[in-house]
C-alpha cells in the first residue's frame, strides 16, 4: 500500500504535542480509523478533522480519552438536530405567505 497520502501518527503527535497512545486509544475505541503499514500507524487525510477535534476536546477541556466517545456522540446529535431545524425552517419559509 502506498503511504503518500497517509499522515504518520508519529508526525501528527509531534506536531500537536500529544502522546501516540492518545491516538491509539481513539483508534481502539473506534473513534477514528488508522492504517498500519509496515508496523507504522497512519491516519488518512479524511480523518484529520475528526482527530483534531478530539485533540482540542482533550487538551482544551481536559476530557479524558474514555469519555470522548460520549462527547462525540452528543456533538453528532446536536449537529443532526441543527440540520433538522434548518430543513424545517426552509420548509416553513416556503409555505409562509410573503
Amino acid at each position: 500500500m502506498q503511504t503518500t497520502h497517509l499522515i504518520s501518527v508519529r508526525e501528527f503527535c509531534r506536531h500537536h504535542h500529544i502522546e501516540i497512545t492518545f491516538v491509539e486509544s481513539l483508534a481502539d475505541n473506534g473513534l477514528i480509523e488508522t492504517t498500519i503499514v509496515e508496523q507504522i500507524r497512519y491516519v488518512e487525510p479524511e480523518q484529520l478533522t475528526r482527530l483534531e477535534k478530539f485533540v482540542r476536546l482533550h487538551q482544551d477541556l481536559s476530557i479524558h480519552v474514555d469519555d470522548l466517545d460520549v462527547v462525540s456522540d452528543l456533538l453528532d446529535r446536536v449537529e443532526s438536530l441543527q440540520e433538522q431545524v434548518l430543513h424545517l425552517q426552509n420548509r416553513l419559509f416556503f409555505y409562509e405567505p410573503r
